[in-house]
């Protein structure tokens, strides 16, 4: 057995945050400097500019609210001195929770930081959330490329844990409508679902396809069968009542079953839901 005393107590990988935090500043060469503890009044604290996380998720913020509301704001969030008042560096789902329950005060750890260090100091503690997604990610990483493009983008990639691949699909989604986008994001569908779902040109049936996603969890094979019923595409597999086998329009069984008995489909799983079983000839 090995010593583990110095084991990260979230990940259990002998102190990865504390040797990645590291690698991070060290690779910005960002100086913390001293701090101090107060309790802030919220209507002096603007909002962070450099906020990696363009959506919270709905059901964890009312939790949070909830626990706020039963018991305060038990982490301090962090804020820079600007002008008269502060700038959040991080805690905005804390601030926000703050904010809608009305509260006067929010405790804080105030430091002496300078643009740069601010967003560097976000950047920082927001690669630490697992709900962090990965369109939230990426313009991270952008941001930080256009704000420093003498930086080692391939290190800086690896160090976010993020692949030429990652980057270039995460890119792609960006592509996507906003509501299908907006959707990835709050974690409502999975990047199998998105480019189902952007097929739909309505924006509100848009919409109502990703409740209804979200709501019944269909996965993303019945999400194509929900999506082609809207969008009244071909069905891909036909059968008749009386034969117990489903086939593809290009196989030969499929061109025997007359057009007052054919049953149309449009995926395997709905023909094995009306008992059907595949044709090997076709499938």
């Amino acid at each position: 057995m090995g010593n583990h005393a110095n084991d990260c107590p979230h990940c259990g990988s002998h102190g990865f945050w504390k040797t990645f935090t590291h690698a991070v500043r060290t690779m910005f060469r960002l100086k913390r400097r001293s701090d101090s503890f107060e309790h802030v009044p919220i209507d002096k604290i603007r909002d962070n500019p450099y906020q990696p996380r363009s959506y919270i998720l709905t059901e964890p913020h009312e939790n949070l609210k909830k626990s706020i509301e039963q018991y305060g704001v038990i982490v301090p969030i962090i804020v820079a001195r600007a002008g008269d008042g502060f700038v959040l560096v991080a805690g905005q789902r804390r601030l926000v929770a703050a904010r809608e329950l009305g509260l006067k005060t929010v405790p804080a750890i105030v430091r002496d930081m300078n643009p740069r260090q601010r967003m560097e100091a976000s950047y920082l503690e927001n690669l630490h959330r697992e709900d962090l997604s990965r369109l939230d990610l990426v313009d991270m990483f952008d941001r930080l490329r256009r704000r420093y493009p003498n930086l080692n983008q391939e290190a800086l990639a690896n160090t976010m844990g993020l692949q030429k691949d990652d980057l270039e699909r995460a890119r792609h989604f960006r592509q996507l409508p906003l509501p299908v986008q907006a959707a990835l994001r709050a974690r409502m569908i999975s990047e199998e679902h998105a480019p189902i779902l952007a097929e739909i040109q309505d924006p509100d049936i848009q919409s109502e396809m990703v409740e209804l996603v979200y709501h019944e969890k269909l996965p993303p094979e019945e999400t194509r069968e929900a999506v082609n019923r809207v969008l009244r595409k071909e069905p891909p597999f036909v059968t008749s009542d009386g034969s117990i086998h489903f086939h593809a329009p290009h196989c030969p069984y499929a061109h025997l079953i007359p057009e007052d008995q054919r049953q149309a489909f449009y995926s395997k799983k709905e023909g094995q839901r009306r008992g059907k079983l595949a044709c090997m000839q076709c499938l």
